[in-house]
């Protein structure tokens, strides 16, 4: 069923509405239909670019426990790697979360509508509701729907980051086990190009291996869309209410933290999928650097989902942080440039 144009009225949407006045008309005709998403990908560049060394870090104390602390695994890359430690991979994230974080926010934008009038009109007779409390659900089935869409591109390119993360680290521990006489014969190369990467991924383990721990990937990404989403519009019109006394009127204040808020509590509710994910694909890039290297791959771990408990929360703290200031960005970009690029 085709929803109402009328029937999410006094739903609060993911932005304001654009500013005809003040608004500087930077998209032409042709690419109109496309504004949203195009704004979503730049935002999403910057946001990116501004996280990512704070991800190496979290990926790092995921994957390994021979760091005593954050600093001492900054001090270590830093040491080791230098500056560009902090930025391995970072290409393939810097394309693939850019056009993530647009098809998100298209997708969420579109199933939106839809999930409203199959909620509301199918399931639940909520009509005298307040409008905060008709957004939740709506908010979480939606971002669902496209962090689980999403998912399908991602997962190749996040696995390629977390690859370019961890390979010097983990290839030091392959080298040990080569025969003195045979280290000269398949020297790893001293940097690996995103290319380079897909190559190896794709000669060892095939088209699926770009897939590793897609099945931790897909539940991460659905359910942490859906809080991401419920949270931000939730905190978002809340704040509007206590500071303009009209929740649909933004201020940057509400966006800033509405959108550091989402960020920081849909990755606690979610870290120990994610954390699972990562050590899957840890094992994943072990047994590529193994076999590239002529020794045997080790047996299969059955990877089950890492409890509640200290470990799997290891890392959580430069995450939240990372989280915060990432989606503080984001929204804070993608929101002046809905109301201010036409």
């Amino acid at each position: 069923m085709m929803p109402n144009k009328n029937q999410n009225e006094g739903i609060p949407a993911i932005t304001g509405q654009i500013d005809p006045t003040r608004a500087f008309h930077v998209f032409p005709q042709e690419l109109q239909p496309f504004r949203s998403s195009l704004i979503a990908y730049g935002a999403s560049l910057a946001s990116t670019l501004v996280g990512f060394p704070l991800d190496t870090v979290k990926t790092r104390m995921q994957t390994h426990k021979n760091f005593k602390n954050y600093f001492d695994c900054i001090k270590k890359t830093y040491i080791n790697e230098g500056i560009t430690g902090f930025f391995r991979g970072i290409w393939a994230p810097l394309i693939s979360t850019s056009f993530s974080k647009s098809i998100s926010v298209s997708l969420f934008t579109l199933v939106k509508p839809y999930t409203y009038a199959a909620i509301y009109d199918n399931l639940l007779n909520m009509d005298n509701s307040h409008p905060f409390i008709k957004n939740i659900p709506v908010c979480f089935v939606s971002g669902l729907i496209a962090g689980g869409g999403v998912s399908i591109f991602a997962c190749p390119f996040e696995f390629t980051k977390i690859y370019a993360q961890l390979e010097k680290l983990l290839r030091n521990k392959a080298i040990k086990e080569i025969p003195s006489n045979m280290q000269t014969i398949n020297q790893f190369p001293q940097s690996s190009s995103t290319l380079y990467i897909v190559k190896q991924i794709l000669k060892y383990d095939g088209f699926s291996g770009l897939y590793s721990g897609y099945k931790f990937h897909i539940m991460r990404d659905s359910i942490s869309t859906g809080f991401y989403y419920s949270i931000y519009e939730s905190m978002k019109w809340a704040m509007n209410d206590l500071i303009n006394k009209n929740p649909v009127e933004s201020s940057p204040i509400s966006i800033l933290l509405s959108g550091g808020i989402s960020g920081v509590f849909s990755w606690i509710i979610i870290f120990p999928v994610d954390t699972t994910k990562s050590l899957v694909q840890k094992d994943a890039v072990t047994n590529i650097l193994r076999r590239s290297q002529g020794l045997n791959p080790l047996p299969k771990i059955n990877r089950k989902l890492q409890k509640f408990n200290r470990r799997a929360y290891r890392g959580l703290g430069i995450s939240v942080a990372r989280s915060f200031i990432v989606n503080m960005v984001f929204f804070s970009a993608f929101e002046l440039g809905m109301v201010y690029l036409a």
